[in-house]
Order: structure tokens, then C-alpha cells, then sequence
């Protein structure tokens, strides 16, 4: 026998919408972040801390990679030590000698661009059955989305509460039009916060503002 437990007090005129995303979501993101893991060759956050750092935090030191990624300095040591075993990454002395500094090594981009391409796979698999106005119009619609959960993570900020880790990263830059003033988180959040701008030029582009 099945029981439902939500009880719709205020019922929502999208429910089957929303049941719908929610379960398109949540297996879209296993599927696509096994199969991150499984082409990188890491487990849980040190997969997207491999993507973090060959798209945009290159020489970044501990407690950045931290703040993006969402844990504990602790947390990171963890996973820059997990890349780092597999000679994925290398630590070096910061500019200031103070700081442990993180870079992948060329190894290292390899695996994240093979990463990547593993998770891309997965994503174009699910949206393969859309035309192009279809697929048009969903890129549309996400990006309403994006923008709204943008604003909403920077007006948890604004009152003093914890916030996520940071929305693009594990974003592909390039795709996004981030260059070109196209990125929906950074519209949302840009004008309310200060980027964080890698202190060498290894960086390969302008990191995303904070909670972006």
C-alpha cells in the first residue's frame, strides 16, 4: 500500500511540474556526476574541485577552494590531498610565502577536460530529444531559473546566513557566454559583490563572483 504524506495546503497550480523536475533533476545530477567521478577518477567534491580548478582557480590557495566548493578548510586539505596522490594537483608557496597555493598539474587538465566531456555527455544525452526551438526555449527558461535562485542565495547572504557553495563551479565558461555579459548567475550577483580574481595569470578566465 502507498501513502502520500504531503498534504497540499496551499496546493500549487504546478504540481505535476514540480514533481516532474524534481525527479528529472535529482537523477539527471546522479547520473551526470557519476559519470564525472568515474571518468576523473575522484570521489564526491574532489571531482568538481578538479573542474574549479582548470577552469578558473588556478594557483587558488586552501581556504578559496573552500569557500567555492562549500566545506571546511579541513575539508578541502582532504580533497587537494586526494588529487594531489594521484598527481593530479601539486601545492606550492603562495606570492606571500604564507599560503598554500593549489595547481593542477598537466596531468591534471587532462583528467578534467576528460571529466568534463564525460559529464557534457550525459547532459546533451538528456536534452537530445528537444528540437531547436524546443532546446531554445528551455535555455530561456533555465536561465529565468538561474537568475532567480541566484538572487535568492545573494539575499540569503545580504541577512547573514550560510550560503551554498558557489553556483558556477563546475561551469564551462565559454559555453555560458560569461565573456560576453551572458551569464545569468553573474547578472543576478555581480553587482552585489566583488569577484575574486586569481592572483596569477594561470587563471584561465575571470573567476565567478562569489555564491555565482
Amino acid at each position: 500500500m502507498t501513502h502520500s504524506y504531503n498534504i497540499h495546503m496551499d496546493a500549487s497550480p504546478n504540481l505535476r511540474l514540480e514533481n516532474l523536475l524534481a525527479a528529472w533533476s535529482l537523477n539527471l545530477a546522479q547520473e551526470s556526476t557519476t559519470a564525472l567521478e568515474n571518468a576523473s577518477g575522484l570521489s564526491g567534491g574532489a571531482a568538481v574541485a578538479l573542474l574549479a580548478l582548470d577552469e578558473f582557480l588556478g594557483d587558488a590557495h586552501v581556504g578559496r577552494l573552500a569557500d567555492v566548493l562549500g566545506v571546511t578548510h579541513s575539508g578541502a586539505v582532504r580533497l587537494v590531498s586526494q588529487m594531489a596522490a594521484k598527481g593530479l594537483a601539486e601545492r606550492r608557496p603562495g606570492e606571500d610565502r604564507r599560503r598554500v597555493e593549489i595547481r593542477l598539474t598537466a596531468a591534471g587538465r587532462r583528467r578534467a577536460a576528460a571529466a568534463r566531456a564525460a559529464r557534457d555527455a550525459v547532459i546533451r544525452q538528456s536534452i537530445a530529444p528537444l528540437d531547436t526551438s524546443e532546446a531554445a526555449t528551455l535555455e530561456t527558461f533555465l536561465t529565468t531559473l538561474v537568475e532567480t535562485r541566484v538572487a535568492a542565495r545573494m539575499e540569503q547572504r545580504r541577512r547573514g546566513k550560510p550560503v551554498a557553495a558557489w553556483w558556477c563551479r563546475t561551469c564551462d565558461f565559454t559555453a555560458c557566454g560569461r565573456a560576453q555579459g551572458r551569464c545569468p548567475a553573474e547578472a543576478a550577483a555581480g553587482s552585489e559583490t566583488s569577484p575574486y580574481v586569481p592572483s596569477t595569470a594561470t587563471a584561465r578566465r575571470v573567476a565567478p563572483t562569489p555564491s555565482a
